[in-house]
């Protein structure tokens, strides 16, 4: 199986998160599954401290999932949504571990 790691800086996590839910028939043509979200204890995200989220997908085509993501700042420009700081994403697969 192959996943799609990443990490992301907002301004504004709740705002971040509705776009994230809004878009998922976009990433399900992606071939992207959400199966992790967490947000950092650290940097909430609201009123002027950034916020970060790390999440998990699944991955059903690299390619695909690939030009979703190079497409991802164009659309959020378009929505006029400002709200993202920083992100980095990348793609792993399962390593299988020795028996012990």
């Amino acid at each position: 199986m192959k996943y799609l790691h990443g990490q992301i800086t907002v301004r504004d996590f709740e705002k971040w998160k509705s776009a994230l839910e809004e878009d998922i028939s976009a990433q399900e043509e992606a071939g992207l599954r959400l199966i992790h979200l967490w947000r950092s204890i650290n940097a909430p995200g609201h009123a002027f401290h950034p916020g970060q989220a790390f999440f998990v997908m699944e991955v059903q085509d690299v390619e695909r999932a690939r030009k979703y993501l190079n497409q991802l700042p164009i659309n959020w420009a378009r929505k006029g949504m400002r709200v993202v700081l920083r992100w980095e994403w990348h793609f792993t697969e399962d390593v299988a571990l020795p028996v012990a």
